[in-house]
């Protein structure tokens, strides 16, 4: 069964986190709109340091009594009479064995609850020290409940070993909201790099082409490649025209290197001549390429001098002539006769005026008038 898109979220994540330290709903803070979230990230850390600094010695005094309570006794206590966010407080202070032995003694849920109030660098020492299996499975409830800007959050404070239980239960619309918030870090990269084959498969398959062109524009290509390789050629073909459609020509130029040969061809085939003659001159040219463009359709190479023609833009054209190997050259040039008189006449105008480089005149002079 398809899983549902993410709704998109109208209320920045970061006010809904300053909204749950003050007890309010995220509607009812107004001013915040078009703040960065690294500001408000400040802001909600100020926010913090001044609801608690009073009470500080008595959240350490809190987590020193736990020491004394058996820990299913704790577990109990704490769920019951300490609300979250000050269960959060307290939890910047345990011992991290103690908390180590607590995670296993209150609910998932109440967990949650904890991990949205955490400073993530108040709370590393601590943090560090739990177990994968339970932070896996409070990622899974923060993941219902879409909290992915706090999730991000704390990329930069979990073990390596921690990470990979969080993301390994991440829905492929979960990591398509995720990503665009996350800090990249070694540790990160290297739990991308070595996602499972199955979760692979999953955000290849699951996605739309629209959100697998999301998905792109988000990381770097070289965090892309596995995913890239188990998409169907049909599906790149979608997220090319998806891409085309929105101009992103600098972005998918950074993947020339990570694609397959028969991704490239499924991508530059649903080009039109201007996406050509715009991305042509951004790549970083290579034999798969000419290969690639070696083999375009006619039609095509009929709509690259149409397009070079009607627009004038005679620098992305002689760019993209001297990009052409020899034998895309000639089949441009062989196609020369079918445009219009109009057209030929400004085209060899332009090459008269050194305006299409010398490859393109030297063509040029052996076509028929």
């Amino acid at each position: 069964m398809a899983v549902a898109k993410a709704p998109v979220q109208t209320i920045s994540p970061q006010v809904g986190r300053i909204a749950r330290l003050l007890r309010l709903d995220p509607g009812e803070i107004h001013g915040l709109d078009g703040v960065p979230d690294a500001d408000l990230r400040i802001l909600h850390d100020q926010i913090s340091r001044t609801l608690f600094a009073e009470g500080q010695k008595r959240f350490a005094r809190v987590a020193g009594l736990s020491k004394t309570i058996p820990g299913p006794l704790a577990g109990v206590l704490a769920e019951k009479f300490l609300p979250p966010v000050m269960a959060a407080r307290v939890s910047e202070n345990l011992d991290p064995a103690k908390a180590r032995d607590l995670i296993g003694r209150v609910s998932i849920a109440y967990l949650a609850e904890i991990a949205l109030a955490l400073d993530p660098v108040r709370s590393r020492p601590v943090v560090q020290k739990l177990p994968p299996e339970p932070i896996g499975k409070v990622a899974q409830e923060l993941f219902a409940r879409r909290e992915y800007a706090v999730m991000a959050e704390f990329v930069g404070t979990v073990t390596v070993d921690a990470l990979v239980a969080a993301l390994n239960v991440a829905t492929p619309h979960d990591l398509l909201a995720v990503v665009p918030l996350l800090e990249w870090n070694d540790n990160l990269d290297k739990v991308i790099a070595e996602l499972p084959e199955r979760q692979v498969a999953e955000i290849a398959t699951s996605l739309t082409a629209a959100e697998l062109a999301d998905l792109a524009m988000a990381l770097d290509p070289s965090r892309m490649g596995r995913i890239v390789a188990a998409v169907p050629l049909d599906t790149a073909a979608g997220i090319a025209e998806e891409l085309f459609s929105r101009s992103e020509y600098a972005g998918m130029a950074r993947f020339v290197d990570v694609v397959t040969e028969p991704i490239l061809h499924a991508a530059l085939g649903v080009a039109s001549a201007h996406d050509l003659l715009v991305i042509v001159p951004l790549l970083e040219w290579s034999d798969q390429i000419d290969r690639v463009v070696d083999t375009l359709p006619d039609a095509i190479l009929d709509g690259l001098f149409a397009e070079i023609a009607g627009g004038g833009d005679w620098d992305a054209a002689k760019v993209a002539f001297e990009r052409l190997s020899p034998t895309a050259q000639h089949r441009l040039f062989a196609r020369f006769g079918r445009l219009s008189k109009p057209n030929q006449k400004k085209i060899r105008a332009a090459a008269e005026a050194g305006e299409l480089g010398a490859a393109a005149t030297a063509l040029l002079a052996d076509t028929p008038m």
